[in-house]
């Protein structure tokens, strides 16, 4: 069902994912009153995902008092992992004007190598701000889409669902992440297929139950922090997850992410990454090596698969399909790039739609207006998967020469 109380289009818009960057564009446009429709191919909202993780909001974070209502956006907060933690650079390690600095610790030796500013930086769990941008938004839920077909004079677009439904727009969006249907039926299977990289990443959410050994990790820095160990080519990024409670440090929970060069053993299960992680421990300094073999046993620790698709022109059918966030640009997370941009498209593409659409629409054509879009999202997104491969390759071997040791996290 379309958005209440919206002008045109007619029909609507077809938003196709309703993870973060489809909820943003939801958002802004239920805001001007350009209709929508959201689809998302999980089977309700309280479907859970296993795979739980945080993500850094920077460069991009301005954009989102524009494309939230300020009675969403000023509960921002509320998504953080650590909601209690003043992000407006006043507190330790933060950076004036907010932010944060974030360390890099040789892992072999414990010896501090450099900090790294995250600038007017905020770090989000990637399930609260989800269901922070999903507040007021109507989403139709169970929706795998299986064909995109536009009309004959190319005025509308129609998307095909594998439950036997089907909707007419006047622009589809795919915002369905790095394994995107939409790329691959716009592009083809093989021009739309992410590449691999040869890294082994796992991603493990953790509470110690025991406040002394969770003061101890969190003790390095407040929200992150990275080692790496030049010897093994090993890198491992930990973050705070969830703070339940900051005065019952035995609540907390941690993301860790230890990666190295390698080939992915997908015939593994919890147990033996966990083993696997706890003989890396050994090769660790302090505290690195205690926060990887004090994880319980049991705890899930999920393989991720670390790929990329160089971003290139599709088809957008006379501007009637586009693409936004993870499935424009898939990139590894070794820059913390990732969310940044997808914010960034989801502003782009509503002033996009908006020049069309918009109350106060100046007389810009939908093909052309998506087709700027499309120009200045292929540019920056292939740009920027570039330089986030290179640092994803280079943080596991030379450690030193990677951009985010040098570029750092700053936009481009």
């Amino acid at each position: 069902m379309a958005s209440k109380d919206s002008i045109a289009p007619d029909p609507p818009i077809l938003i196709i994912g309703a993870g973060i960057t489809g909820l943003l564009i939801a958002q802004a446009l239920k805001q001007t009153g350009i209709r929508y429709i959201i689809f998302e191919r999980e089977p309700s909202a309280s479907h859970y995902r296993q795979r739980e993780w945080g993500m850094s909001i920077h460069w991009s974070r301005p954009l989102l008092e524009e494309l939230l209502p300020t009675g969403i956006h000023s509960r921002l907060r509320e998504a953080q992992t650590d909601p209690s933690m003043d992000m407006s650079g006043k507190g330790d390690g933060q950076v004036e004007g907010g932010g944060y600095m974030v360390p890099f610790y040789n892992g072999q030796t414990g010896v501090f190598m450099k900090e790294m500013p995250m600038k007017n930086s905020i770090r989000v769990s990637r399930r609260k701000m989800r269901a922070l941008c999903a507040e007021g938004i109507q989403i139709e839920y169970g929706k795998n889409i299986s064909r995109i077909e536009t009309s004959s004079d190319e005025t509308t677009v129609v998307a095909y669902f594998e439950d036997g439904s089907t909707y007419r727009g006047s622009t589809l969006i795919g915002a369905d992440g790095a394994k995107s249907k939409v790329r691959e039926l716009i592009m083809g299977a093989e021009d739309a297929k992410p590449s691999s990289v040869d890294i082994v990443l796992y991603n493990v959410n953790v509470c110690y139950g025991d406040a002394q050994k969770a003061k101890a990790i969190r003790a390095v820095h407040p929200v992150n922090h990275v080692a790496l160990h030049p010897g093994e080519g090993i890198s491992v990024w930990t973050s705070i997850q969830d703070v339940p409670s900051p005065d019952e440090p035995e609540t907390w929970k941690f993301q860790i992410m230890p990666s190295w060069k390698g080939t992915r053993d997908e015939t593994m299960d919890d147990a033996a990454r966990l083993s696997k992680l706890k003989e890396i421990a050994e090769t660790l300094a302090e505290p690195w090596k205690s926060e990887l073999k004090w994880i319980p046993d049991g705890t899930p620790v999920a393989d991720n698969a670390v790929s990329y698709w160089k971003t290139t022109q599709w088809n957008n059918m006379g501007g009637r399909v586009t693409l936004a966030g993870d499935a424009a640009h898939p990139m590894p997370p070794h820059r913390g790039q990732g969310l940044n941009h997808c914010i960034s498209d989801a502003m782009n593409l509503v002033t996009a739609l908006k020049s069309v659409y918009g109350p106060s629409s100046s007389p810009v054509s939908l093909k052309v207006a998506i087709l700027d879009y499309d120009t200045e999202v292929v540019k920056r997104g292939s740009e920027e998967v570039e330089t986030s491969l290179k640092s994803a390759i280079l943080i596991h071997q030379k450690m030193t020469e990677a951009p985010v040791l040098n570029q750092g996290y700053a936009k481009g």
